[in-house]
């Protein structure tokens, strides 16, 4: 079988050339025909075979054949090219020569030996085996060519499709293209006849601001005049007209309440209709069916007519009363304002008339209340004169009292101090549990261990090592380069902006607050009641004018060098820099 096996693939390799081409579909004989190719075939085989048959009744005798030599004519290999080639291969291959046909007989068979016999089985099995792989990798192969002729028409049909969407894209981009830059041309001419007519409103805008600008001033004026007037108005008149708008208001309120009454009332009175005429056809209805005594009937009219009466009071609960209509009044003012009291000019002149005597009244008492006055001031010099000489002993008197309190103050001082000294200690005590107390905090903000007690001084060793730390990292960032200066001086950015913030906040609440108490004073001052003043207003000398002088400082920064100094050993000087020197006063 081994040796078998290397002939076939020995002989396989040499049946397919190396220069071999594509056959196409319709000229490849071992592609499987679709079925209406084979019923065809089947028709073409049919006719051949009548042709055939026809062919040989024509013969003569001696030309015809018997059964048997055509069965020993027939080959299971079909005559066409292919297998032309491979039979001339197989007489190549074969030791034995052909037998030649005679006319009208069977070929002259040799004798041959098993051997013989089975060789040649043998090499008839390798060609038809040859022969068998070689269609199947005909077939194998037209397979693979057909898929990739599927794949190149899926391609090319796929390629035809891009193209066709690449034109319609170019097509509707060109659409789109035309139809923005008539839209642009469009809104081009719209804007320019919008700017036209906004320069049209803004002039019409501008003469109507100034009509409304002499308007307005006109309207403040009147309203200057009108409030002028109220003023002077009576106050009988005035609560006259607040006595009509309460009465308006009442019969706003009645008329209301009987409308909405009268609606409710005939609701009412429809739905008793109804249950009346509803329970008369129910009556009528039994009515019908039978008759039926005189005691039935009398009941059966009671029954309904109590029926009748729960139905009304049912009815009447289901609509509000008239405290409730008068409850849902909406009451709200009609917004009128109080008409002016004076209608004519003399009513005016009538009450400027009475306005001027009350004046000159007024003055008239003002004059006498000044002579009294000058009468008063008068006696009072008097009274002074006498009184003076009392005055100085009792100055006197004062003064030796005085001497004598300065002496008791002076004793009290001195036990104040005593008693001082003595609590001293104390309160030192509490100052120092303070201090450590702070200190401890900002030793644990450092970030040190707190749980132990360590010693004051060696907490604020600590801390200023630690300050010193942070001061060498801050030069050591901006001796680096510009990255961690910036990160320094945003760092410090972000502190001054949050302390202006701060700053802010602070200044816009106080400044709230200061309103709220404006207006609040303000309010108070208008719900004030007023105070009529009586008599003349008393008049003072002016005082001098107050000249206020500023003194200006100027803050070299010097103090708070000495106090950050003392406190940390450091300071910063003026372009941010950290010294550990004594600040100087040029400094």
């Amino acid at each position: 079988l081994k040796s078998v096996g290397c002939g076939f693939l020995a002989m396989d390799a040499t049946c397919l050339p190396k220069d071999a081409t594509y056959v196409p579909e319709e000229e490849n004989p071992f592609r499987l025909p679709p079925d209406d190719k084979i019923f065809q075939i089947r028709a073409e085989e049919r006719e051949k075979r009548k042709e055939e048959r026809k062919r040989v009744q024509t013969l003569r005798v001696w030309e015809k054949t018997t059964a048997s030599s055509r069965v020993h004519r027939n080959h299971r290999i079909s005559t066409n090219s292919a297998d032309r080639v491979l039979l001339k291969e197989q007489a190549k291959t074969l030791a034995s020569t052909s037998t030649v046909e005679s006319v009208g007989r069977d070929p002259r068979r040799e004798k041959e030996n098993v051997a013989d016999f089975v060789q040649k089985k043998r090499e008839m099995f390798l060609v038809q085996m040859g022969l068998d792989v070689k269609k199947a990798e005909i077939l194998k192969l037209d397979e693979r060519s057909k898929a990739k002729e599927e794949a190149l028409k899926k391609s090319t049909q796929m390629l035809d499709e891009d193209v066709q969407r690449f034109d319609l894209f170019l097509q509707n981009n060109d659409q789109k293209a035309h139809k923005a830059m008539k839209d642009a041309e469009d809104m081009t001419k719209t804007k320019q006849d919008r700017l036209q007519r906004i320069k049209v409103l803004k002039s019409q805008l501008s003469t109507v601001q100034s009509d409304i600008a002499k308007h307005r001033e006109s309207l403040d004026e009147c309203l200057k005049y009108k409030e002028f007037l109220k003023k002077l108005t009576p106050q009988e008149w005035k609560d006259q007209k607040e006595l009509e708008k309460l009465e308006r208001k009442k019969q706003r309120k009645s008329s209301f309440v009987e409308e909405r009454m009268a609606e409710h009332s005939a609701s009412m009175q429809a739905e008793i209709e109804a249950e009346e005429r509803a329970f008369d056809e129910k009556a009528q209805e039994v009515s019908k069916g039978r008759r039926r005594q005189r005691r039935e009937a009398e009941e059966e009219a009671r029954e309904r007519e109590r029926q009748l009466d729960q139905a009304r009071r049912r009815i009447t609960r289901r609509y509000p009363t008239r405290e409730q209509v008068e409850e849902t009044y909406p009451d709200v003012s009609s917004g009128e304002e109080m008409p002016l009291y004076f209608k004519e000019q003399k009513q005016l002149l009538e009450v400027f008339t009475t306005k001027e005597e009350s004046n000159l009244f007024h003055i008239e008492n003002s004059q006498e209340t000044e002579q009294a006055l000058e009468d008063i001031l008068h006696r009072y010099s008097e009274m002074k004169l006498t009184k003076s000489v009392e005055t100085n002993k009792m100055k006197a008197s004062i003064a030796h009292l005085e001497a004598q309190i300065a002496e008791q103050r002076a004793n009290c001082n001195e036990l104040k101090r005593h008693i001082n000294s003595k609590e001293g200690a104390s309160e030192q005590d509490s100052l120092l549990a303070e201090l450590d107390k702070e200190i401890v905090e900002v030793h644990a903000a450092c970030g040190h261990d707190s749980e132990h007690d360590p010693d004051t001084l060696a907490m604020l060793g600590a801390i200023e090592k630690r300050l010193e730390e942070f001061l060498s990292y801050i030069v050591e960032y901006e001796r680096r380069g510009s990255k961690e200066a910036n990160e320094v001086m945003a760092a410090e950015h972000r502190k001054d902006k949050d302390r202006r913030n701060k700053g802010l906040k602070h200044k816009k609440a106080m400044g709230l607050q200061r309103n709220e108490d404006r207006l609040r004073q303000s309010l108070e001052r208008s719900q004030a009641p007023i105070h009529k003043k009586v008599g003349k207003q008393v008049m003072f000398r002016s005082a001098p004018l107050f000249q206020a002088r500023r003194v200006v400082e100027e803050d070299d920064g010097y103090e708070q060098a000495m106090k950050e100094h003392s406190i940390f050993s450091i300071w910063i000087q003026r372009d941010g820099m950290p010294c550990a020197a004594e600040p100087s006063k040029s400094a």
